[in-house]
């Protein structure tokens, strides 16, 4: 395989409303290979979901929800680790509530960390923090492969109700799998189905809430991690792509997640050759809610990103401002290479 070298190749047009004039967009310094534009989407690309964390068109960014706290944290707060290192996760409602905790794998698998095999009974007291794997387990979690980051929910519901369909997942260890992940859609919580009065009745009295965490799993090596991390007082800010390595051509998609609310001020691609280019369109408006994973280009955005022609290694920098005006820097690296 060729030697690595990275470039982004962002392009966009903005038709304005009425004419078909086209709206010119500044850029920042560019080089003719380098060029870092926005392109208008292409009716095709319209709700195309982000690679690698939406199985059967499951987009993680819908499942937000907060009727009551919900809490989900690593042993490791930055979230990286490396493949064969323990993992402990530890989550806490303020209500007592049914909860369920799903993994949303690099590879596309769905599994089922909680309840599992060891801890069966999925119900949680107010304010009681449960580890998985529970104190005093006879077996440990470790980061597996492949290289990637697995986007983990925790899902509390105050009435026992199914949140994933028990016909659909196999026994993997203590854990179990989806085995369908393409049901996902109609398996998990929300879906829209029919029910006779008294079951409507019991549904509009559920309350949900849905808490977030995003992990890295690395190989050791200086390799582009693919993950940026930055924390202020008790808020922790992660940022990272669909992948860590795309091939020419393949749509790219940015994710940022917050422990508090906020804005992002800017996004940039700082490429081999160091010229900084912007990736957001002049006077964009993008602000995130506390636990969101905030995906971008939004369903909303008639803009997208794709890897470029040039191969090898870029940083993604992003900066964003919390509620209380704190600017925050968080970086990432990723690969772009040929298919050949």
């Amino acid at each position: 395989m060729k030697k690595i070298f990275v470039a982004f190749l962002l392009a966009l047009f903005c038709l304005a409303m009425g004419t078909s004039a086209w709206a010119e967009v500044k850029f920042g310094a560019t080089t003719a290979t380098r060029d870092i534009v926005l392109e208008e989407e292409d009716e095709e690309d319209a709700g195309e979901k982000p690679v690698g964390e939406t199985p059967g068109g499951l987009g993680v960014e819908e499942m937000r929800k907060d009727d009551f706290t919900m809490s989900l944290k690593s042993d490791k707060p930055d979230g990286v680790y490396k493949i064969g290192e323990k993992i402990t996760l530890t989550f806490k409602s303020d209500t007592d509530a049914y909860v369920t905790v799903l993994d949303f794998t690099p590879s596309g698998q769905i599994l089922v960390l909680f309840p599992n095999k060891w801890v069966e009974n999925n119900f949680v007291k107010a304010g009681e923090e449960i580890s998985i794997p529970a104190q005093g387990a006879k077996f440990s979690m470790k980061a597996g492969g492949p290289v990637g980051v697995d986007v983990i929910k925790a899902i509390a519901t105050n009435n026992d109700v199914p949140v994933f369909d028990k016909e659909n997942n196999d026994v993997a260890g203590p854990f179990s799998v989806i085995k369908d992940p393409k049901s996902a859609t109609r398996d998990i919580l929300l879906t829209e189905e029919d029910v006779d009065e008294e079951e409507e009745a019991a549904k509009a009295e559920l309350k949900w809430s849905v808490a977030s965490l995003a992990v890295m799993t690395t190989d050791g090596s200086d390799a582009p991690t693919g993950f940026g991390v930055a924390a202020h007082g008790d808020a922790t800010i992660k940022a990272w792509a669909n992948g860590t390595s795309f091939l020419v051509g393949e749509r790219v998609f940015v994710k940022i997640l917050s422990d508090k609310g906020g804005k992002l001020v800017s996004l940039v691609d700082e490429a081999p050759g160091k010229n900084t280019n912007n990736l957001l369109p002049e006077n964009a408006d993008i602000a995130f809610a506390p636990g969101e994973i905030l995906i971008l280009p939004r369903k909303e955005d008639k803009w997208k990103l794709v890897a470029a022609e040039s191969v090898g290694v870029d940083t993604i920098k992003a900066t964003v401002e919390l509620e209380d005006g704190t600017q925050l820097e968080l970086a990432f690296s990723i690969n772009v290479e040929n298919d050949e």
